[in-house]
């Protein structure tokens, strides 16, 4: 049994997402394959894949569940059917005896503020239910009215909704008078938002317009890796792997907040010349040999990534940092084995 087969049964409806690398949606026959073992995993992060299921009852309104789940992957990313399974099982006597106390579920975790609040903006638009009135407050702050210094009374909450109704309401607009204004607090919960979606072109511009100016006044490693997130899936692909290239060049990229939000939300684009400029940069990290090690191992189960940097680390064009890094990394490896 699965917990696709499971649901099926039970007359609900699913919906599945992906809360690793960003909050996107997995397909219900996608999902039925990885629990099937007749596909990887797609974005494993730190070996595993990080879950966010959504259940409901079209028979019976505002009835509900959630579940978040943490499943350890095996070396080429499929899901380990017995951690599924322990998990299904505490879900399956939850049903039988709702009145019992059953503890936490196998493989459960919370995932942060951040995370949380996104996810509930998507199961209120999936379920179609209200916004919060913290959405209507959201707007009316990026468009002026309440000035821009005024965000205290902003909830996460209500700039998730905006973000998930970024086609809706005229809110793309807004979003990008806001982020031309905003003061750094702010802005940068919005930017981290922002990684959930497919910025359109005028968004990407007034994203890298505000960027540019946050560099001529002077970015925090905060900042650098806020603008990373947002647009770490920009519809304009050539600007967005620009974007990188101009911050592994600033002083502040050697941060391992800067490197680490490059590695898990611009996967895709470190190939090549932008990979070995990031590995080169991720050689003279702040935090040494041990964070280098950790962001590789975290690389290297990527689909198609592997051949990639094995292929930067054999390249004519390492710096000396970075040949001594994979030389200690190696070392590691052998030691560990």
């Amino acid at each position: 049994m699965s917990i696709s087969k499971f649901v099926d049964e039970t007359g609900a409806q699913m919906r599945i997402f992906d809360l690793g690398r960003r909050i996107q949606k997995i397909s219900k026959a996608d999902f039925a394959d990885i629990e099937d073992l007749n596909k990887p995993y797609p974005s494993p992060y730190l070996q595993h894949a990080w879950i966010g299921i959504l259940t409901w009852n079209p028979k019976k309104a505002g009835n509900h569940n959630i579940w978040f789940l943490k499943l350890p992957l095996d070396e080429q990313n499929f899901i380990q059917p017995g951690d599924r399974d322990a998990f299904l099982n505490h879900w399956l006597r939850c049903l039988q005896y709702p009145d019992k106390e059953h503890g936490e579920a196998p493989c459960y975790y919370k995932p942060d503020q951040n995370r949380m609040a996104y996810f509930h903006s998507l199961a209120l638009a999936t379920l179609g239910q209200s916004h919060s009135d913290f959405y209507n407050t959201t707007r009316a702050y990026l468009s002026g009215d309440m000035g821009w210094q005024n965000w205290q009374q902003l909830g996460l909450q209500g700039i998730a909704e905006v973000v998930v109704s970024i086609d809706k309401d005229h809110n793309a607009k807004l979003v990008a008078q806001g982020i031309a204004n905003m003061p750094a607090t702010p802005l940068n919960t919005l930017l981290g938002f922002l990684e959930n979606i497919e910025p359109d072109f005028p968004l990407s511009v007034a994203i890298n317009d505000r960027l540019a100016k946050v560099i001529e006044t002077g970015a925090e490693p905060a900042d650098l890796a806020a603008f990373v997130r947002a647009l770490s899936h920009s519809q304009n692909i050539e600007q967005r792997q620009m974007l990188i290239e101009v911050i592994l060049l600033h002083p502040k990229s050697i941060s391992i907040e800067v490197l680490a939000s490059i590695a898990s939300r611009c996967w895709q684009d470190l190939q090549g010349d932008l990979l070995l400029a990031f590995l080169n940069v991720l050689a003279s990290n702040e935090q040494g040999q041990p964070a280098f090690n950790a962001l590789v191992a975290d690389l290297m189960p990527l689909p198609n990534k592997r051949d990639h940097i094995l292929q930067a680390f054999r390249s004519e064009k390492r710096s000396e940092e970075l040949m001594v890094a994979i030389g200690n990394l190696m070392k590691s490896v052998q030691q560990a084995g």
